[in-house]
């Protein structure tokens, strides 16, 4: 593992510029992620959002993931409230196919984008649980919900770029003469996130995305990850354009004992009632077939995928459920493994989010505060 004293060392990429993105969880908040006791649990709310977003900002985080699922409160009004309360955070929000039509979706990000002063990155996502779909009367299979991502932004794109009325002929969208106003803030528009294991993802992502997310693995398997995804960037002549970063949790404390305790304590108590729902949640993606997956492999390791990264969050919850375990040096040199093969953001949570965010930026960031891009 890359060693590190007071700041990554001189490493092949240690020289990389760095964004750090943090996560706000609309759904509530807890200090374990099992069935506990009321005083455990944050219920949602604006106090958490804001208590969470601010120490995110504080902690000179860029930006902050927003969840959308069935228990979370709505992901663009919630977004908005925070931007209005915050300084410089960027909410990451989401789109998604099927929803809202791709000239009302560009009106909304431009016009959110104005007001805030170039405060929103976009968040592709495909979807969801087959059955929350279903419930929100979307019927697309997987691939097709790529496909409307593709033609979505495509028109979205042109639409932020071009001087004259689009007129737009797809599989899944006819647009005529559709023009946007107002333009964009950031120019030529906001930056297009995208994540996922599929043929699918990995095009799409090469096709549009400014940033492409892991959801954790080891260095290794994700170096083998950009080496398929960069070629299909660079077919498209995107190569300079499409980065790569990893999505994953982060448990940092004083010592490395302390880190592992409060790892443990996150699941410690889990039912095998819980573990067979989680085991049976499979059907929302590839990424989270691979997460449960990853998790199941290295159960007689106590989830370790590598010294400092743990699997163990995803026995009990869906999502990015890799996490970086360690005392400070040991998350930054784990981080720095990352950054060599070619990542340079990382989009982290961890629980309770505002005292984990304030804890990350209190010891860890220290060790990349001359790598970060800066923002306003």
């Amino acid at each position: 593992m890359t060693q590190l004293a007071t700041r990554p060392s001189a490493t092949r990429d240690s020289g990389r510029t760095l964004r750090f993105g943090w996560f706000i969880p609309t759904y509530g908040d807890s200090s374990t992620l099992v069935a506990g006791s009321p005083e455990d649990r944050i219920p949602p709310g604006m106090d958490l959002f804001l208590d969470v977003a601010e120490a995110a900002e504080d902690a000179g985080f860029e930006y902050a993931l927003v969840p959308i699922a069935i228990g979370c409160y709505e992901a663009w009004i919630s977004c908005a409230m925070i931007a209005a309360r915050t300084k410089k955070l960027k909410p990451l929000v989401a789109a998604r196919p099927g929803y809202i039509v791709p000239t009302m979706m560009a009106k909304m990000i431009s016009t959110f984008d104005q007001l805030t002063n170039g405060r929103v990155n976009i968040n592709l996502i495909a979807g969801g649980d087959t059955k929350e779909l279903a419930a929100d009367g979307i019927y697309y299979g997987h691939d097709e919900r790529y496909e409307i991502i593709d033609e979505m932004v495509q028109i979205m794109k042109r639409t932020w770029t071009e001087d004259q009325p689009v007129t737009f002929n797809g599989a899944h969208f006819n647009i005529e003469g559709a023009v946007v106003r107002p333009l964009p803030y950031q120019r030529p528009h906001p930056r297009f996130y995208i994540g996922g294991e599929s043929e699918a993802a990995r095009n799409v992502g090469a096709k549009h995305a400014d940033m492409f997310f892991f959801w954790g693995d080891t260095p290794e398997r994700t170096a083998e990850k950009i080496a398929d995804i960069r070629p299909r960037a660079a077919a498209l002549g995107r190569e300079d354009d499409l980065a790569f970063g990893m999505r994953m949790q982060v448990i940092v404390r004083d010592t490395e004992a302390e880190a592992w305790e409060a790892a443990w304590g996150l699941i410690e108590g889990a039912t095998d009632q819980q573990k067979a729902h989680r085991a049976g949640v499979r059907d929302q993606a590839q990424a989270d077939r691979r997460m449960w997956n990853i998790a199941n492999d290295t159960r007689e390791d106590g989830y370790r995928v590598a010294p400092h990264l743990w699997s163990g969050i995803s026995t009990v919850r869906t999502g990015a459920g890799m996490a970086i375990v360690g005392n400070p040096e040991q998350v930054a040199a784990t981080m720095q493994e990352f950054i060599d093969i070619g990542c340079t953001e990382f989009c982290l949570s961890g629980y309770p989010h505002a005292e984990e965010a304030r804890r990350f930026g209190r010891l860890v960031m220290p060790y990349f505060a001359d790598r970060l891009i800066e923002f306003d």
